[in-house]
């Protein structure tokens, strides 16, 4: 059993609302997009595909994507000469929350970064019986911008997907467009793939042991997942309850709660497993 590591980078075609905890009435978006988000819009896509005029059978599609394929968590890239370079978060001393692009550079306070790459749209539900904005209802919806906000310059996501035995469960590799995230229903969350190259070797620069029953990923400096907390295996960073909807239910992704947040520091040598539903596991 071995997998194979392809780098893939997603274009942002419209806003992109990944749903984060609101803070008051503001819903607001986290500035990466999970795995679990990225198996469930390709789940979406690939079921529907795969119908042949049946019903899709979105269920077993995904049971067999989250076994035959794995997921890294994507972050924002921007263009240089050519080449999509992420954007990755890091906890520094005395700093707190920073990102760093990962052809160097200064790294960036969160709160810059944010300015960069974020805003907000207004909202309101309307009461039919009156023809206005229904009380207790006014909100504003933050989003990832298409567009870099200082040079104009096109936003992408970068990441990594990991196939069993080099396999292309439903074809998908050649998926060309996904939507992914909330409000669609407004044209958010539309991605097209702009680039996807491999076999390689690496992940966000970690290397990778790619001959066990999950990818392995070798001593990382810095957790670019969620990862459970009961190993001990950072040293800084934040902790965040991970829950998702399955099945109608709301459950938790880790074993126990709650997880290291992208970004925090590994502790020591350690080897993280990646998990089918994109946590690293230690």
């Amino acid at each position: 059993m071995a997998w194979q590591a392809h780098r893939w980078v997603w274009r942002l075609e419209s806003p992109v609302h990944i749903g984060l905890s609101p803070a008051g009435f503001l819903n607001r978006t986290r500035l990466y997009i999970p795995a679990r988000a990225m198996w469930g819009a390709l789940t979406a896509e690939l079921a529907r595909q795969n119908a042949s005029g049946a019903w899709p059978d979105y269920q077993s599609i995904g049971r067999d994507l989250q076994e035959n394929a794995r997921f890294s968590y994507l972050y924002p890239a921007e263009q240089v000469n050519g080449r999509w370079h992420p954007w990755l978060p890091r906890y520094e001393e005395g700093r707190g929350l920073c990102w760093q692009r990962q052809d160097g550079g200064d790294p960036l306070p969160d709160r810059t970064f944010r300015q960069r790459l974020l805003s907000t749209h207004p909202g309101t539900a309307i009461d039919p019986a009156s023809d206005t904005a229904a009380e207790g209802t006014l909100r504003e919806v933050e989003y990832i911008m298409p567009r870099w906000r200082d040079t104009g310059a096109p936003v992408a996501f970068a990441g990594y997907v990991f196939l069993r035995d080099g396999n292309d469960p439903y074809g998908l590799k050649n998926v060309k467009e996904l939507w992914v995230g909330g409000e669609s229903r407004y044209g958010f969350g539309r991605l097209s793939c702009v680039q996807l190259e491999g076999p390689v070797n690496d992940c966000f620069g970690i290397s990778l042991d790619l001959s066990d029953k999950d990818p392995i990923l070798c001593e990382p400096e810095f957790i670019w997942a969620h990862a459970p907390l009961d190993g001990g295996e950072a040293k800084a960073g934040a902790w965040e309850i991970v829950l998702g909807w399955d099945q109608n239910t709301l459950r938790s992704e880790a074993s126990c709660s709650p997880c290291w947040k992208p970004g925090s520091r590994a502790k020591g040598k350690i080897r993280f497993r990646l998990l089918g539903n994109g946590l690293w596991q230690a």
